[in-house]
């Protein structure tokens, strides 16, 4: 295969230009976020002394880190545990993510597990990171945009639109030229996606002769969402600058005047632009306010992030080269080097990185590569499989989990799996395999679970190898169920109640009787507290809805409200925030019946104010049990 060459210079330009780009487009849309609204800036709202801090950029600072602590083959479950570690924001699929992991959920279930926000833009807004540490090979920067986007957004337009930009970023090394780095960018996401077919749209529309602002409406009108952060929408935005942008500073503007999630339309072309033209062809005009400076949001805390660009450049550069080395990239980064590309930036392919086998995997399947720690699969290959409802579980519930293990290696493999479980829980037998190279068994584990209920139940799969007959050696896979949420549900004043078991925070009244008097819908749940809390309680629902904590009602919200189940910005009348001491409260909500059965999501969190680590996340050692009157 020909090897490519890229001057280290050259290298550190683009990288330098495209972290620079990113901190000028979220410096200017950061203070429009969420305004739906045509805009009409002309420079930033307000002068800056400097970037300001935006998880655009905050989020790719602790993969940097994380690529310098793990090393070039990193995947979805080293990035979980940087989450844990390093991040403390409560956003939206962040904070439904962060609660999955701290459980001990792993990617992509922790992601993709009763998480209503998957195809937001957490996750494309952070692509840059993987582009520059693979110049010229979209493929592997798809590869790894999909370890990272799986986290929180697995089984989501995020997952599509994360891998869509950072191909895109990687080819921009290799290749300037805007419609054919748009073609490559859409090679590695499925045609059918949301995301795809916004962007489609718009290179039509484009080709049509639509000006800016008819392009704009039309997105809208096909593709629009009433979340701000809907990634389609948000995605064409950014290509609408690029399409229709006479120069660096127009385009940015126009991605941003379309208004919504403006930071990140703003972050991402600016980076995209950086790349291609380099730090030293951006225009003074936009540099000078930002200058070399990196800001940090207070809750990515814990490593030793860069101060300045120059520095996170400098480090990315190693990594960069790190990376080539590790994947066996056919690529010389080098002083001396002039730079040569082989093959217009499509210079490497492994059989991980195929991006079409990536989006057929399954968000409510987990794989684990045997033995533990390995960077390669060349051992046994472990997938187990949660179904439709996730890694939950109710008090005396059965779950059926499929499992399927393959040998991925060269030797034949002989042993026993088997399945722990917590005591007081009835374990499916073992079963004994011999499995020669390439060869596959599958089944399913049927677990009972017991009368307690707990916030985790850990389980554990047992892998023992045998030789001769003999043990030779042993394998433990840690796996989790999380306690499900139990309710008493009931249609109008006297119906009947009866049990139902959610899997996850969401009551769905589409899953039980009919309404009753006054067409609403009643539920009742014991929330068990273990200690005195400060708590935010949020009912998230369109419909109106009212709710009483032992009897006291706290949330009166008689009129229908946007769906915005997040724990930061819940609508405020479909909030409450009380001092609930340790112990157990009756928790009884009423929804009206719409159109539709209503869909409400019941959700305990921290307040703004809380010593350690963050606001707003969630407590996830709260139970919401159906007994006593509950």
């Amino acid at each position: 295969m020909a090897i490519s060459r890229l001057n280290e210079r050259e290298y550190y330009n683009k990288i330098y230009g495209g972290w620079l780009g990113k901190n000028i487009g979220g410096t200017l849309g950061a203070p429009m976020e969420g305004k739906k609204e045509l805009l009409n800036l002309t420079y930033y709202p307000s002068l800056p002394d400097g970037p300001l801090p935006n998880d655009d950029l905050d989020l790719q600072l602790v993969w940097l880190h994380a690529l310098e602590q793990y090393g070039g083959r990193i995947t979805a479950a080293e990035l979980g545990q940087e989450w844990v570690e390093h991040v403390f924001f409560p956003y939206d699929e962040y904070g439904y993510a962060l609660a999955n992991l701290r459980r001990g959920l792993v990617a992509p279930v922790a992601g993709w597990f009763n998480n209503p926000f998957t195809h937001c833009m957490g996750s494309p807004i952070r692509s840059e990171i993987w582009a520059m540490v693979t110049p010229g090979s979209p493929e592997l920067a798809a590869y790894y945009a999909y370890q990272d986007a799986i986290v929180d957004h697995a089984g989501g337009e995020g997952v599509y639109g994360e891998m869509f930009f950072a191909a895109i970023e990687s080819a921009a090394f290799a290749d300037s030229d805007r419609d054919r780095l748009i073609r490559t960018g859409l090679r590695y996401i499925p045609a059918q996606c949301r995301t795809a077919q916004a962007v489609q749209d718009l290179l039509a529309w484009h080709a049509e002769g639509k000006n800016w602002l008819e392009a704009r409406e039309l997105i809208l009108e096909r593709h629009g969402s009433s979340n701000f952060t809907d990634a389609p929408q948000n995605i064409a935005f950014t290509i609408l600058g690029w399409l229709y942008g006479e120069d660096f500073g127009d385009a940015i503007l126009k991605a941003v005047n379309c208004g919504y999630d403006t930071d990140c339309t703003g972050a991402t072309l600016g980076a995209i632009l950086g790349i291609i033209h380099g730090a030293d062809q951006l225009p003074e005009y936009w540099v000078k306010p930002v200058g070399d400076g990196v800001a940090v949001s207070p809750p990515i805390k814990g490593f030793p992030a860069p101060r300045t660009l120059d520095e996170l450049t400098e480090r990315t550069v190693r990594i960069g080269k790190r990376v080539a080395a590790e994947w066996n990239v056919p690529l010389l980064i080098d002083r001396d080097a002039a730079t040569c590309w082989a093959a217009s930036g499509e210079s490497y392919m492994e059989e991980d990185c195929d991006a079409e086998r990536l989006w057929h995997l399954s968000p409510t399947a987990n794989v684990y590569c045997l033995p533990k720690g390995t960077t390669r699969n060349l051992g046994l290959e472990l997938t187990v499989d949660y179904g439709l409802q996730g890694p939950s579980i109710g008090r005396m519930q059965c779950k059926t989990i499929a499992y399927r293990l393959v040998n991925r290696s060269e030797k034949s493999w002989e042993g026993v799996l088997a399945l722990e479980t917590p005591d007081g829980w009835s374990p499916p037998e073992e079963m004994r395999f011999s499995l020669q190279p390439g060869a596959g068994t599958e089944g399913n584990w049927i677990v009972q679970s017991g009368p307690e209920a707990q916030p985790v139940y850990p389980l554990s799969a047992q892998i023992v190898r045998l030789h001769d007959g003999h043990v030779w050696s042993a394998e433990t896979v840690d796996l989790r169920l999380v306690a499900a949420a139990e309710w008493s549900i009931g249609a109008g004043e006297g119906g009947e109640a009866k049990p139902f078991v959610f899997p996850g925070s969401c009551v769905r009244f589409g899953e039980t009787a009919q309404p009753g008097q006054g067409g609403s819908y009643r539920a009742a749940t014991t929330m068990i507290v273990p200690s005195d809390r400060n708590i935010r309680i949020i009912t998230a629902t369109e419909a109106p809805i009212r709710a009483w904590l032992n009897g006291r009602l706290i949330i009166d919200s008689p009129a229908k409200q946007p769906f915005m189940p997040a724990f930061h910005r819940a609508p405020a009348k479909q909030l409450a925030e009380l001092t609930v001491p340790r112990g157990e409260h009756l928790l009884e909500i009423e929804a009206a019946q719409g159109d539709n059965p209503p869909e409400v999501y019941v959700l305990a969190v921290s307040q703004r104010t809380t010593s350690s680590p963050g606001s707003f996340y969630a407590y996830s050692d709260v139970l919401f049990i159906a007994k006593n009157g509950g």
